[in-house]
């Protein structure tokens, strides 16, 4: 499509390159930018628009940058479409013809300026499609070498493309603590934990690292980058001691927990926040309970929680508007007995480990499981019922594989000691001084979650 009678106006440049490219060949974006522009240029084209795919395959037609050329070329905004060769737009017959349908509706043409095309002939087009096919085959290959090149570099630990977040830098093929700016993602972590808000940990770094340009999404990814415990997440699996790590694993988990708990925005009309968000959930089905602002004026707020899943479908029984003031005052008397006897349960467990095997312990729960479904199978018993002992044997089999895992590995408790060091102090006769933000932080720091009934009976879970 080299000879084109119409006189062309305004032209877009598309440039892509996929991940495994990008990380065997280096920045080709910046080349096929370049050459593009010198080609537009010394033609006498107007650039209407750079499109730029980056980390995109070409077997795949949703390629954002691909997507808004269309969306330009059907408001008729652009004339002629540049690109170095045709596996940049396209590398499969069929996604090729969907793309020209739409050209070709627009009388828009495209042109390769290292290639020659003419599909204005049968035998040109017949080119096209032997091209294509041919292209086709070639990524399938290329895909298997990358992918073999790629599990090669993985399994060295070797660095193989994307950004290295701030704390870390790249030495030779390696990742690396950068000695200089560890700090910054200690402090992330540390703020986060007294705070438990990303918004909060965002504002008081970017008071004092202003040079980062941090905002709200960088933050939570920072504080979310396995990379800070050692791992190295990719679709080809995780990697383990990719590199040192900045942050205690026990330390990352609990900010991730935090992270979990928080995900739900406040109310706008509940200045404090509910205290328990995420924390409690119905005994009788195990949803965890939603809150309910209630207030006539500021004096007679009242915070609530209750059962969606009996609100919403009536399928748990569990009717009762839980009163946060009550919630309070029976976790009060709740926390240091069952925190007692979670400690002492667990030390005995450590001295003896050795002695200990669950093995018969899982072997029983996952029985009651099997027979459990055998049940509801034979429609012997309700769905709801089934749902509710599932739910509950499902809990008691997880805290059993973590129990035999820490027996086998003998690894010790990191948050034991912040379990005690609550136990000993008498945070109790000051509580009602403290702010509900207050409040919220002091139970997220030791539990993971509340079982409560319709009677306020509890069952706490720790961290």
């Amino acid at each position: 499509m080299n000879d084109v009678t119409k006189t062309v106006e305004e032209v877009a440049l598309y440039v892509r390159v996929s991940t495994e490219e990008q990380a065997l060949n280096g920045d080709s974006l910046r080349t096929q930018r370049e050459e593009l522009t010198k080609y537009a240029l010394n033609n006498g084209f107007h650039i209407f628009g750079i499109y730029e795919d980056d980390g995109y395959s070409a077997t795949n037609l949703k390629r954002p940058a691909l997507e808004k050329l269309l969306q330009d070329v059907q408001q008729n905004k652009i004339n002629r479409i540049l690109i170095t060769k045709l596996d940049r737009l396209s590398r499969g017959v069929r996604n090729y013809y969907k793309i020209l349908d739409i050209l070709d509706d627009h009388e828009v043409y495209w042109q390769t300026i290292f290639e020659k095309y003419d599909s204005s002939t049968a035998n040109g087009r017949l080119h096209i499609n032997i091209m294509l096919s041919v292209a086709e085959n070639e990524s399938a290959q290329t895909g298997e070498r990358i992918r073999s090149v790629f599990k090669t570099k993985i399994k060295n630990k070797e660095l193989i493309s994307g950004k290295i977040p701030v704390g870390l830098k790249r030495q030779e093929k390696k990742l690396v603590i950068d000695e200089d700016k560890k700090q910054i993602v200690i402090e992330a972590f540390n703020i986060h934990k007294e705070t438990t808000s990303v918004y909060q940990t965002f504002q008081s770094l970017n008071l004092k690292y202003p040079e980062l340009n941090l905002n709200y999404m960088r933050v939570y990814r920072l504080l979310t980058n396995k990379l800070y415990i050692g791992i190295k997440e990719t679709k080809y699996g995780n990697i383990e001691d990719f590199c040192p790590a900045i942050i205690d694993r026990t330390a990352f988990e609990n900010t991730q927990r935090l992270l979990k708990k928080n995900a739900r925005k406040k109310s706008a009309n509940n200045s404090g926040g509910y205290i328990f968000q995420g924390l409690l959930r119905c005994a009788e089905c195990g949803y965890i309970l939603g809150g309910k602002f209630y207030s006539k004026n500021i004096e007679s707020s009242k915070y609530y929680y209750i059962c969606k899943r009996h609100h919403l479908s009536l399928k748990c029984s569990c009717a009762t508007n839980f009163n946060e003031l009550k919630i309070e005052e029976k976790l009060l008397q709740e926390i240091k007995p069952q925190l007692d006897k979670y400690i002492s349960d667990y030390d005995y467990k450590e001295k003896n480990f050795k002695k200990m095997d669950m093995t018969k312990e899982i072997s029983s729960v996952e029985n009651k499981l099997a027979k459990l479904k055998d049940l509801y199978v034979r429609d012997l018993i309700r769905i709801e019922d089934y749902e509710k002992d599932y739910r509950e044997y499902l809990q008691q089999l997880t805290e059993l594989h973590e129990q035999q895992k820490k027996i086998e590995i003998n690894i010790p408790d990191n948050n034991l000691k912040a379990l005690k060091s609550f136990l000993s102090n008498d945070f109790i006769s000051e509580y009602n001084n403290f702010s509900r933000i207050q409040k919220r932080r002091i139970w997220l720091s030791i539990i993971d979650h509340v079982n409560i009934d319709k009677d306020y009976n509890m069952k706490i879970f720790f961290i």
